[in-house]
């Protein structure tokens, strides 16, 4: 029986699914497989257990993988994909398709039809494709220069709001909660832990920074404000792309800075319709692994016999 691995590896996680034609059959999640973030064995090492979880979870073997895709932010990059096909070939058999995180999670959300999905997990992007299938991105050029919304933008403009309020007397319970998160006291063990290098895991601060949102403390209610209109900036690029004029279009977010802050979904949401008011918002789960999965089912060199 022909089976398919599909993988999204994310800069939190790497998960995989294993499914025949039309079943998803095993499961399983790992530690992230970004190698710009923790480096080629370590990244491997994740690959690795996200596969044989999955594997153990199906209840098969290395052979009997078909056809693989793959779905990493980079992946268009060399280095990236020589370690991808090295790594790949040594645990799993059959074909591999490599395209991007934006690509898998767009297939689920739209089923391979029209529409503008913004991405918002450790980094983020908006891509779309069109009825003639056009297709076009805003963002998602890395933390330092791009990845607006995201939970690492997030945690940098969080951490930089704390600074200004200190600078400025106002009180925010953010700054607590960063400094119990990075386990220091002071100010300037933050200055010091910003400014280290490598820097700091910014987008680990989200959780903190919604919780302050969510206790009503407006710094931090700022600055998710100005996150959502960072990712509905980056959707507005895309649809004035693809959809000229005043075209009715489906849009959908994924990742867990969207899935997890309702305030940001609907700032994001209204900065959208307000622009473009026959602009849908699709609220459905988006699941890029699946989306993955659905790729390398169909891949055009995947034999099904």
């Amino acid at each position: 029986m022909a089976l398919f691995l599909g993988i999204d590896g994310g800069g939190t996680k790497t998960d995989c699914a294993i499914g025949d034609l039309t079943t998803t059959l095993g499961r399983f999640t790992a530690g992230t497989s970004k190698i710009h973030r923790v480096g080629r064995d370590a990244a491997t090492n994740s690959l690795r257990a996200a596969i044989q979880g999955a594997m153990y979870a199906a209840r098969c073997t290395p052979d009997q993988i078909r056809h693989s895709c793959v779905g990493l932010a980079g992946a268009s990059q060399p280095e990236v994909q020589e370690w991808l096909q090295a790594a790949m070939k040594d645990l799993v058999s059959g074909g591999l398709t490599i395209v991007g995180d934006n690509v898998i999670a767009h297939e689920s959300a739209f089923k391979g039809g029209p529409g503008v999905l913004v991405i918002a997990g450790t980094g983020s992007i908006a891509y779309g494709r069109n009825e003639r299938g056009d297709t076009a991105r805003a963002g998602g050029w890395g933390p330092i220069i791009s990845d607006e919304g995201s939970g690492d933008w997030i945690g940098r403009a969080a951490t930089a709001a704390c600074l200004r309020a200190l600078d400025t007397g106002t009180n925010t319970a953010m700054m607590g909660r960063i400094l119990t998160a990075w386990g220091v006291t002071t100010r300037e063990d933050i200055i010091r832990i910003v400014n280290s290098f490598p820097p700091p895991n910014f987008a680990a601060l989200f959780p903190q920074v919604l919780a302050a949102a969510d206790g009503g403390d407006i710094v931090a209610r700022e600055v998710l404000t100005r996150a959502a209109t960072e990712l509905a900036q980056l959707a507005r690029i895309v649809i004035r792309k693809l959809w000229p004029g005043d075209m009715p279009l489906k849009v959908a977010g994924s990742g867990g800075v969207i899935r997890n802050s309702t305030q940001i979904r609907q700032v994001m949401q209204n900065a959208i319709r307000a622009e473009r008011h026959n602009a849908v918002w699709d609220d459905s789960l988006v699941d890029p692994t699946l989306g993955a999965l659905y790729l390398a089912r169909h891949a055009p060199n995947a034999s099904h016999g």
